[in-house]
Parts: C-alpha cells; sequence; structure tokens
C-alpha cells in the first residue's frame, strides 16, 4: 500500500500560497477616515483597542484557514489516491499436516504422522533460509495454525513445536481429520497473496487435486491393517448371538487369513455364580478393503458372500448372559489401535419396583411392564406386585426397593431408600411434607387440569387433555415443586432432595381420563428416567463422539483403562437435571463410576471408544480435494481521495466564511 498523485502537475497550484502571503504583508493595518467628532473618534478608538487580541487571533486563523483552502484545491487537481498493491515479492508456504488416526500407522517404528513432521522441518528450513515465511496446520477435527508466517527471524518458534511434536506424537488425534476445513484455512493466507503454495502431508489419495494444492504422500508402500470393524450382540431365542465386522488393507488383493478371537467372560452368570469364560474362533479370508461379517451363534448358518458363519454350540461357547465379551485380531500389521473391541452390556444392574394397591390398576400395570422393555438396554428392572385387602393386612414393605408405588394406601412411615409414588394416598405419612385436609364428593363434571411449573417430569404432557372428577385437597411444605393444579388445588407435586424423592398425585385413575391418555405412560416413564435414568445409553462409541451421561446420585467419576481419574462431575445445587457430556480423545474401555443417593451404592459402567471404521483403511481413496477459495484481485487497486478532500474544503470554506462575518461586524 502506497500513496501517490495521479495528476503531479496539479501542484502548480500551491503557487498561489506565495501569492496570499504577499497579499498578506502588502496589505494596509488601519484605514483613514474623517470624523465629525473629536469625542467619537477618542471613542472609537477606546474600543477598537479592546478588540485588537481578538482581532490578532482571527487573523490569523483567516490565513490559516485561506491557506488550507489553496492547499486543498491544489490536491484536488493532482487526484491523490491510495495504491494497493497486492503483490509480494516475499514466498509464503502453507504446511496442512494431516493428524487423523490412520497417521498412527507405520513401520520400522517410524509412524506416518512422525515422517510428515519431519517433512515439513525440512521444507520449513528451505523455505525461511530463501527468505520465505512459512505457516503450519494441524489438521484434525478442528484444524488450526500452529505458525502464521514464520520467517528465519522467529525460525525457534516453528521448530521448537514441530519438534515437540516429533518427541511425542499426542499431537496426532485419534478421530477423523478436517481436511476441507484446513483447506478453508489457507484462505486467510491466500487473500493476501494468491501465489502462496499449499502442501498437504496425507496418507490419503485425491483423484482429483486442485492445482493450487500438493498432495505430499507419508505412507509406506508395505503397510497393512487388519482391523475389527464393529461389533455386538444380540439376544436370539433366548441366546446370544456376537457379529463381528472384520477387513484388510493394503493386501494388494491377496486373500489375508485372518483369525478372530472371541473371548466371553461371565458366560451365564447370575445373582449366584460368577460365570465361566468362553472362547470361540474363526478364520476367515480378507482381501484388500472387502469387509467380512463373521456371525457367531448357536446353529450357525449358512455362509454367503460378505458373511461366514460360526456355531457356538460347536465351540461350547453358548451362553444367556454374559458380562464383558473380547473380540481380538493377533496380527502385527501397521495400525494396532483397531485390533480388539470390547464389549460391555451383558450384566444389566437391577432395578427393583414395587407396585402396592388395594386395588391394582390395569392401566399401572400394563404401563410397567412397557417401562421395564423402553430400559431393558440399561436396566434390568424387576416389577413386583402387592395386592392389599381384607381385615387382616401385612405390614408394608418399606424397604429392598428402588421405586415405590403406593395406590390408595400409603404407609405411615415413608421408605428411605428409593423413589416414592403416591397415588390418591388415604392419610399423612411422617415426614412425607404433605397434608390431606379434605376429601370433597365427585363432582358432576370433569375438570381440567392446569400446567403449573416446567419440570421433566411433565415434559411433552399435554396437562390441559387431563380431566379429574374427584381428589384429595393437599397443603404442602416448601420443599415440593407444584407441577400441575386444578383451580387452586394441587394436583401433582415433586419433591427432589438429597434424602427424599417423592411424587404425589392425590387422585385415582378412576376419577380422571388420565389411565387412557398417552400422557398417563409419558408421565410414568418421565418420573422414573429423572429419577433412575440410564447412566448411558449403548456401550460403544467412536472417539469425538459426544456421550451422555445421566447420573442417577449426585457425583460422577471416569477413569481410563489403568484406573486413572479423568473427571469428577457433580450436581449443581436445585439443578432440574444432571448431564454430562463427555468427549473421549483416544481408544479404549473407560469406566463411570457413581453413587446413589440412598444407600452410597457404588454403580460401575463401562462403555468401549473405538477409532472411526473409516480410519481404518489406511489406503483410503478419496474422489476430489476441496479446492480453495481465493478472491481474485488485481495487481494494483487504486483508491482516490477526492472525496475525503472535498469535503475537507467545504468545511473550510464554511470556516473561513464565517470569520470573515465576525470581522465585518
Amino acid at each position: 500500500m502506497k500513496f501517490d498523485l495521479l495528476l503531479p502537475l496539479g501542484l502548480l497550484a500551491l503557487l498561489t500560497i506565495p501569492v496570499l502571503i504577499i497579499i498578506y504583508l502588502i496589505k494596509p493595518n488601519y484605514q483613514v477616515k474623517r470624523v465629525s467628532s473629536t469625542y467619537i473618534w477618542k471613542l472609537s478608538l477606546k474600543y477598537r483597542k479592546r478588540r485588537i487580541p481578538i482581532n490578532k487571533l482571527r487573523n490569523i486563523l483567516l490565513f490559516l484557514c485561506q491557506l488550507l483552502i489553496l492547499t486543498a484545491i491544489a490536491l484536488v487537481i493532482s487526484r491523490p489516491a491510495i495504491f494497493y498493491n497486492f503483490n509480494t515479492d516475499r514466498s509464503d508456504v502453507i504446511a496442512i499436516i494431516d493428524s487423523s488416526a490412520s497417521m498412527y500407522a507405520g513401520s520400522n517404528g517410524n509412524t506416518r504422522f512422525r515422517r510428515a513432521v519431519g517433512d515439513v522441518v525440512a521444507l520449513s528450513d528451505s523455505v525461511m533460509a530463501e527468505g520465505g515465511a512459512m505457516s503450519v496446520i494441524l489438521a484434525d477435527s478442528d484444524p488450526e495454525y500452529l505458525a502464521t508466517r514464520i520467517d528465519i527471524r522467529n525460525r525457534s518458534i516453528l521448530m521448537d513445536t514441530l519438534q515437540s511434536y516429533l518427541d511425542n506424537e499426542t499431537a496426532c488425534s485419534y478421530g477423523t481429520s478436517d481436511i476441507p476445513g484446513a483447506i478453508k484455512l489457507c484462505e486467510q493466507i491466500l487473500s493476501d497473496n494468491p501465489a502462496a503454495k499449499i502442501y498437504l502431508y496425507t496418507d490419503n489419495t485425491y483423484l482429483y487435486v486442485p492445482p493450487t494444492v500438493q498432495v505430499m504422500p507419508v505412507a509406506g508402500e508395505a503397510e497393512w491393517n487388519a482391523a475389527i470393524l464393529n461389533a455386538g450382540v444380540a439376544l436370539e431365542d433366548g441366546f446370544y448371538t456376537i457379529t463381528v465386522e472384520v477387513a484388510c488393507y493394503g493386501q494388494d488383493g491377496i486373500a489375508w487369513p485372518l483369525e478372530v478371537n472371541v473371548q466371553v467372560e461371565g458366560a451365564n452368570s447370575n445373582l449366584s455364580t460368577a460365570g465361566q469364560t468362553m472362547t470361540v474362533k474363526k478364520t476367515v479370508d480378507c482381501t484388500d478393503g472387502k469387509k467380512q461379517t463373521i456371525i457367531f451363534r448357536k446353529g450357525g448358518g449358512e455362509d454367503m458372500e460378505g458373511f461366514v458363519y460360526q456355531d457356538l454350540a460347536a465351540s461350547d461357547c453358548v451362553f444367556t448372559s454374559y458380562q464383558s465379551i473380547s473380540v481380538t485380531i493377533n496380527e502385527q500389521d501397521s495400525f494396532l489401535d483397531d485390533n480388539s473391541y470390547q464389549i460391555y452390556g451383558g450384566r444389566k444392574e437391577i432395578v427393583k419396583v414395587l407396585y402396592s394397591s388395594t386395588t391394582p390398576n390395569p392401566f399401572f400395570t400394563a404401563a410397567l411392564d412397557v417401562l421395564g422393555g423402553d430400559f431393558s438396554e440399561v436396566w434390568d428392572v424387576r416389577i413386583t406386585e402387592v395386592k392389599r385387602g381384607g381385615s387382616l393386612k401385612e405390614p408394608f414393605e418399606v424397604s429392598g426397593y428402588d421405586f415405590y408405588i403406593y395406590e390408595h394406601e400409603v404407609p405411615e412411615q415413608l421408605p428411605t431408600d428409593g423413589v416414592i409414588f403416591l397415588v390418591d394416598p388415604d392419610k399423612d405419612s411422617v415426614g412425607a411434607g404433605y397434608s390431606i385436609v379434605g376429601r370433597p364428593p365427585k363432582n358432576a363434571t370433569s375438570l381440567y387440569l392446569s400446567a403449573e411449573e416446567e419440570h421433566p417430569i411433565t415434559k411433552n404432557v399435554n396437562t390441559e387433555s387431563i380431566t379429574v372428577t374427584k381428589f384429595s385437597i393437599l397443603t404442602y411444605d416448601a420443599s415440593y415443586r407444584l407441577l400441575m393444579s386444578c383451580d387452586t388445588n394441587p394436583m401433582l407435586l415433586v419433591r427432589d432432595e438429597d434424602t427424599a424423592k417423592i411424587v404425589v398425585m392425590p387422585f385415582s385413575l378412576h376419577y380422571s381420563n388420565l389411565g387412557v391418555l398417552p400422557e398417563w405412560y409419558l408421565m410414568l416413564y418421565n418420573i422414573f428416567n429423572f429419577f433412575i435414568p440410564g447412566t448411558v445409553y449403548g456401550n460403544s462409541f467412536e472417539v469425538g463422539e459426544q456421550v451422555l451421561a445421566t447420573p442417577r446420585g449426585p457425583e460422577l467419576k471416569v477413569f481410563d483403562a489403568n484406573r486413572e481419574e479423568l473427571g469428577v462431575y457433580q450436581r449443581g445445587e436445585d439443578a432440574l437435571s444432571f448431564v454430562v457430556p463427555l468427549t473421549f480423545t483416544a481408544p479404549g474401555v473407560y469406566t463411570l463410576q457413581q453413587s446413589s443417593y440412598f444407600d452410597n451404592n457404588v454403580s460401575v459402567t463401562q462403555i468401549f471408544v473405538k477409532t472411526p471404521a473409516e480410519e481404518s483403511n489406511i489406503w483410503r481413496v478419496e474422489d476430489s480435494l476441496a479446492e480453495p477459495v481465493i478472491e481474485q484481485k488485481p495487481d494494483n487497486t487504486v483508491r482516490e481521495l477526492l472525496l475525503w478532500i472535498a469535503v475537507a474544503l467545504v468545511a473550510l470554506l464554511f470556516l473561513e466564511w464565517l470569520l470573515q462575518s465576525r470581522d465585518n461586524k
């Protein structure tokens, strides 16, 4: 960028400035005037002497204004402008380092990522030795600049960073790389210097590469990878079936015999026995890039293209329950992080539900059965139904359950070891925090409920569609939240404290349309899910995938495979929900540990985090590489300053007129 004049001869107009100075030099300082009275003459002199200092200042300002006006006119004639030059003599080089999981593949103790970093070090030395500037981008899931336009003067800054990556490869991620995002980042430099060169160090092959980018391959010719892409279990006819997906990459079409080993821990375990350790294996021929699916199940099956069966009964590996399943392939390939897979979820924690009622309601029993099925992925829900009636009544069950439902009749002393749902209570319970103050007769017409405070228990529940004809009138203390009401009467209360988890619904399903509405099951589901949520839904996740953990206790601890604590998360005060978003950056087994509010029993959930399946293909071929968008600009862009000078000229003319008018008064 530089300042210049389009018509330099216009500066000749500045010769008017000496003329102005001469005019001021020859201008008389006073004028001779005849007056008719000596008195008037003396009086005018007196007033004139008083105005001399002000007149001098005004004259100086007037002279300066006229001087600047002449200068501005000269500049308008000469047409000053700013020239933007977008060409630069200094060379700009941008190096993009792919840091996806496949860059951990390597041979002879040298990974692709290390090769890429070493090549960037050599390139940087060459560029800076020739007076150029070096920029480096680390392309992971969120690309960023490691260095921007580093020259020979700041060489050590870049070299120290790159050397740290050579010494410790943790900068390489175990997830996928956003290469298009890294190319997009280059546009920041290309907008200033379109001639900048881009080098991409990667192990991917692109069928189309734009002319602005040069791909620098870092893969070794002999590198190959055998991978477990995915694994899972399913319950079929009472027995578990194991499905394993495997593939082999980099073998040039050769059928590679791949042995897949499966070990089941805690097979056929129950509350009284720890179960057995069972093993089974299967060898399949994998050709380059073709996925094979192995199905281990009782009775086997007929092999077909891409699917191979193994009879579990033939290997004495039939099981109806398990604690964990380990799948491995014993190959010394170029990428070892996808050679094992862990399957959890076979032994679910038992959640005991008690439904106690004088007249059990089919709407309740049906909803509880569906509830157990909906939560079967994370809990083993076991429901116990107790019918109370007759003149001789047994004591209430008030311990040993996680979720208590009391309908019509409630105990004098409520349980202290679980969540309590009171439906149409017949009396007050000690320490419950509510009191029954009246039982009006049945209404002739149905009364509609109203929603009060928003709460997870009433999420997606259309309260206004619920009607009642008979209910109890309650009073309650400040420990409860009011969720539904009918006129001024509470219809649904919830108490969520460390020592008490209680829901009170002071009406019966017999006197409401709630039982036949979808809102009934939805509300029951919300109550269960709010107080007894599944810690995580699923047992297998990918690196970089967000895992939502919902602890049911006040604290969650996360450990890695070495039992090193990665984080402690605590529920905040007055929080309506406790959801912990977790993102794991490395593959392996992780443990989520929590304790409940009531008995402080430790609950442990294990999950497996794997590298993305696409990263197992260490010879991946992509269709095309993104092309950076370069803003087309001419070599020189001119911006004239006539407008700004004209504005200044008008302002000076106005100021000069103002000073002249004051002088003539």
